[in-house]
């Protein structure tokens, strides 16, 4: 009975495990801060790489000489692990949906690089900042 639960969540991992965070970021306020500060840890390393990113397209540009050079996610992603993306791409063919990554992550991965990590890095930034308390008193 065990190796049954433990399979169901294995192959469901992807719907289960985002249910279960849901689920307790509503029920306690502590993980709610724990999260946000997740957010934020990963947003500043997210904003570094766009800005890596950024000149390493810049210097390029500038000492080619052929014009505006922008390098996509997956043109990195094959420079810094060319075996990965074989394997993610058959990771989410067979577990979530196979049209999934022809119609949804492979125009992300064709955007730019600095555009695209600057972009996830301020909207987790955003979505993890800390909210000013707002004290109103009535006489």
């Amino acid at each position: 009975m065990l190796d049954k639960i433990v399979n169901f969540f294995l192959v469901h991992a992807a719907i289960v495990l985002p249910l279960a965070v849901a689920l307790l970021l509503v029920v306690s306020s502590s993980a709610r801060g724990v999260f946000k500060t997740l957010l934020r840890v990963l947003a500043r390393p997210l904003l570094i790489v766009a800005v890596i990113a950024l000149a390493y397209d810049g210097t390029r540009t500038l000492a080619g000489g052929s014009g505006l050079v922008v390098t996509s996610v997956a043109d990195h992603w094959a420079n810094l692990a060319p075996k990965s993306i074989d394997t993610v791409r058959a990771l989410v063919s067979t577990r979530l949906h196979p049209a999934l990554w022809d119609s949804g992550i492979t125009p992300l991965v064709r955007l730019p690089a600095w555009l695209v990590a600057g972009v996830l890095g301020l909207l987790l930034g955003w979505i993890g900042r800390r909210r000013r308390d707002v004290r109103i008193f009535v006489n």
